[in-house]
């Protein structure tokens, strides 16, 4: 008897601190419906209830929570309104945090409906009917507040809080047609929805995730976001991914929008089959822009490139020179040109230094020095373009060494 007593007092001790947190959820609806909620006091008493095993499920718990987070958004931006000092990144925090809340209410606030004998009503499709309390008001709050997600993607992108405007302009992207949002989910041309999905996969890239930042320019160009930026930056995402196959595929996906209007796109198709030994594709792609850019350096190059790799440098140097005839400022063509003769001169070297006595030095001058000069005055042509490019210094370094001009190899050293 002693026994159940005690199992009697605990029952009703946990009863009454249900009773006691629901009444606190209560209290707390009750104070943000006055004149003038505090908002900050109603979120501080609220804690308990998220803790508490009777309301921490409960659906009432998070809509009269994500209600206090809205009615706190609505008071700040009403004093912003009167130019009166508001802290924006605390007001924004407010209108995410009122939207999460809701969130995990919606799922909660959705009830199957029983019978007298507790039996699951169906609809006439056969579907358990479900009722909700709580539901329509948070769509409305929701719905009324629509551009402000927006808004504060803005604010979230501009104060480098970019994570947050990553998530908060995903809200604003997913609400148009929101099945939780009913008949009054907002409606939005998918070409806005497309440019905001392009703002996240900026905010994602700022935030150093390129894979959320990926999936968002896709998004974006799926709702018809098509301008070249969101190309390029998921070719940049992919390639700090070291994700080749995503790099090719968009750029076969720009390559039908932008045609040959930007080098880059054809380039690394080509680039690709050239890597994997699809010379007739590399061929015929870059014929196809040749055509349609006959004066375009870059292409003709990039066919000496394919010749090379066919070990056919004869012909591949026609077209290295072709490059430059189009344009002598090309440095990747005046480095290709003078790589032409180093790579000859290189040749010359090991077949001379089976000579020997007056034999290896009269080879020296007449064969394999005027290679040396026949390139240098291409690849100091390409390091006055790019001194940036490792390859053309060494080349240079080798050649000045070679012909024994000490004061230009020092120089060289140094940086002109």
């Amino acid at each position: 008897m002693k026994n159940l007593s005690i199992f009697l007092a605990c029952a009703l001790f946990v009863s009454g601190s249900a009773v006691a947190q629901k009444n606190l959820v209560d209290a707390v609806n009750k104070d943000i419906s006055g004149y003038t909620p505090d908002y900050k006091a109603a979120r501080a008493k609220l804690k308990p209830a998220f803790n508490d095993v009777e309301t921490k499920d409960d659906a009432r718990t998070y809509f009269v929570a994500g209600k206090t987070e809205f009615g706190y958004y609505d008071q700040l931006l009403g004093k912003k309104q009167l130019r009166q000092e508001v802290n924006d990144l605390e007001m924004s925090n407010a209108l995410l945090d009122g939207y999460n809340l809701f969130k995990k209410a919606f799922p909660l606030d959705s009830v199957q409906e029983v019978d007298k004998k507790g039996k699951v009503k169906l609809d006439k499709e056969g579907r358990p009917k479900v009722k909700t309390k709580y539901s329509k008001d948070m769509a409305n709050l929701i719905v009324g507040h629509f551009n402000d997600f927006n808004i504060i993607g803005s604010t979230y992108y501009e104060a480098k809080e970019y994570k947050k405007a990553y998530e908060v302009w995903g809200i604003f992207a997913s609400l148009p047609g929101a099945s939780c949002l009913g008949k009054n989910a907002p409606v939005l041309p998918d070409t806005i929805i497309g440019q905001v999905q392009f703002f996240q996969g900026i905010a994602a890239w700022q935030a150093g995730d390129n894979k959320a930042a990926i999936e968002s320019f896709a998004s974006a160009r799926k709702k018809g976001y098509v301008k070249k930026e969101a190309f390029d930056y998921a070719i940049s995402c992919c390639a700090a991914l070291k994700d080749n196959a995503g790099i090719i595929a968009l750029a076969k996906e720009a390559y039908q929008i932008f045609g040959s209007k930007d080098n880059q796109y054809i380039s690394l198709m080509i680039n690709d089959y050239i890597n994997n030994s699809k010379y007739k594709e590399a061929t015929e792609l870059l014929d196809e822009a040749i055509a349609a850019n006959p004066t375009n350096a870059e292409f003709y190059n990039v066919k000496g490139s394919l010749y090379e790799n066919q070990k056919d440098m004869e012909k591949a140097f026609e077209y290295f020179m072709k490059a430059l005839e189009l344009n002598p400022e090309y440095a990747k063509g005046q480095f290709d040109v003078g790589r032409y003769y180093f790579n000859k001169a290189v040749q010359k070297r090991e077949a001379i230094n089976k000579l020997s006595g007056a034999a290896y030095q009269k080879a020296i001058v007449s064969e394999l020095n005027p290679l040396y000069e026949k390139a240098l005055p291409y690849l100091e042509k390409a390091y006055q373009l790019d001194p940036e490019n490792s390859d053309v210094k060494h080349a240079l370094k080798n050649i000045y060494y070679f012909l024994g001009n000490e004061a230009k190899l020092n120089a060289l050293e140094k940086g002109y």
